[in-house]
């Protein structure tokens, strides 16, 4: 039985160099590799590039055939003395059952099975005696093997690559013609542009101005509605805000205390149902329900021991009488408070301290507020509003045993605001009743800087002094304008 030889296909890039072929070469497991090269390789710019591969190979104990379409490579080939491959694909009857087969690993097919045959001579070295062997099938997955009669058509591996080479072709001259097309695109944006931008133009238009100062002091008051020219006098708005914070605190003060236990009690009266000092009992469906009033209650001596539980008090006076029973004291909560030693207390500077930070606390959030409720365009003075408090309350006394203490205190933010637009409007009037010419202009710019003010509060009057700068210019008619600039060349 003939012995079969496998082969490996190596197709090479135009840009791989020597060092490239021959390291694909190196590093293939089979010992005899087909290497196809295209056109314009790098490999074939010079016979040195095809000697040095044909020495490694050798080398490396490898036997490479080379394929080209190329006479020039092919000459170049035969003087470097690598064995060329010729090549021809069959897809009528096989002559011969011996017949070699090359072929690429495709799909299998229902009908036909397609096989790539591969006949060639191999050409040994010109020096030697010049016997061609039949290489055997290849696969192009690394293995080449052969088959039996198949039909196939014959074509031969030149047209194959030539094939191929037409397919490249074809595909470079797409992108070519899609570069062109993008080009072209760019060329009409850029004539698009030009045309829009050169037929257009910036104008910029320089207009006489008359410079007006002023100082003057003016008068807002929230009982009227609208600018008063004469009398200097604007509308004024007053806003009152309120706000209530709490906090707890601890205290700092130490000292010797002697602290008498107290507590709530509520007292009966389930003896008669007229009233004493305690409320009459309620006589209900023939009984008598106990009537009751609650009291504020102090331990006879300072001390812990008198912290007790809730309990049930008598009066030792009514002792031997119907009223001891009838006449009675409930505590529905445990006494507290009494103590003796050194204990933390609250101290004067404890409750200052506490005053300050809540009125801190009150002015930060009345002015927060006041920034999210004053309406746009109106203006704040800084000295035209006044904070104050009421309803300062502690719950204990300086010196009074306690770890923390609680403080409450109720602010107040009074403010009178006007419209930025009002002082314009007034300064714009001043100004035109003292040039009449300034009537045919139109106010360009202005700015004004605001003294210290008066407020009444109570009268909701805030009057300051204010030193105006506006500038007027000639009116432009627009429309008109644009009219006049038609058919002027730039």
């Amino acid at each position: 039985m003939e012995k079969k030889i496998k082969f490996e296909n190596i197709y090479i890039e135009d840009t791989d160099d020597v060092s490239t072929v021959v390291e694909r070469v190196l590093n293939s497991e089979n010992q005899n590799i087909v290497i196809f090269i295209p056109d314009n390789s790098k490999l074939t710019e010079s016979l040195i590039n095809l000697k040095l591969l044909a020495r490694e190979a050798k080398s490396a104990g490898k036997k490479i055939l080379l394929q080209s379409d190329s006479e020039d490579v092919i000459n170049m080939v035969n003087e470097a003395g690598i064995p060329l491959l010729e090549q021809k694909v069959f897809s009528s009857k096989p002559k011969t059952s011996k017949a070699a087969f090359f072929r690429d690993i495709a799909p299998p097919q229902k009908s036909v099975r397609k096989k790539v045959m591969l006949k060639q001579d191999e050409e040994i070295d010109s020096i030697k005696n010049k016997t061609k062997e039949k290489i055997k099938p290849i696969y192009k997955n690394d293995i080449i093997d052969s088959f039996d009669v198949v039909p196939t058509e014959e074509i031969t591996a030149r047209e194959l690559i030539k094939k191929r080479k037409r397919d490249t072709i074809s595909m470079k001259a797409s992108k070519k013609l899609f570069v062109v097309f993008g080009f072209l695109i760019g060329i009409l944006i850029i004539i698009f542009l030009s045309f829009y931008f050169l037929t257009s133009a910036d104008l910029t238009i320089i207009s006489k101005k008359t410079n007006w100062n002023k100082q003057s002091s003016v008068l807002a008051s929230k009982v009227i509605s609208e600018n008063d020219a004469i009398n200097s006098k604007i509308p004024a708005q007053y806003m009152k805000l309120t706000r209530q914070v709490n906090q707890t605190f601890q205290t700092t003060g130490i000292k010797d205390v002697s602290v008498k236990s107290s507590g709530k009690i509520k007292i009966y009266n389930a003896y008669s149902s007229r009233a004493v000092t305690v409320p009459g009992a309620k006589i209900q469906n023939g009984s008598i329900v106990p009537s009751y009033i609650e009291v504020a209650v102090v331990a006879d001596q300072p001390g812990e021991q008198y912290n007790i539980s809730p309990c049930k008090f008598s009066i030792p006076g009514f002792k031997g009488t119907d009223k001891y029973e009838k006449f009675y004291g409930q505590s529905e909560n445990a006494m507290t408070g009494g103590y003796i030693g050194e204990a933390k207390v609250a101290s004067q500077a404890d409750l200052d301290k506490a005053k300050a930070d809540l009125i801190s606390l009150a002015k930060i959030s009345l002015e927060e507020e006041l920034i999210s409720k004053l309406p746009d365009g109106f203006k704040i003075l800084d000295d035209a509003k006044v904070f104050s408090f009421e309803k300062l309350e502690f719950s204990l006394k300086v010196g009074d045993k306690a770890d923390t203490f609680q403080a409450d205190l109720t602010g107040i933010l009074k403010v009178l605001v006007f419209k930025k637009s009002d002082i314009k409007d007034l300064f714009a009037t001043f100004a035109q009743k003292e040039q009449t010419e300034l009537l045919a202009k139109e106010l360009y710019s202005f700015d004004f800087e605001y003294g210290v003010p008066r407020v009444d509060f109570d009268s909701g009057i805030l009057s300051f002094p204010v030193e105006a700068k506006l500038v007027f210019r000639e009116r432009i008619k627009i429309d008109s304008f644009k009219e006049d600039l038609i058919g002027i060349n730039k």
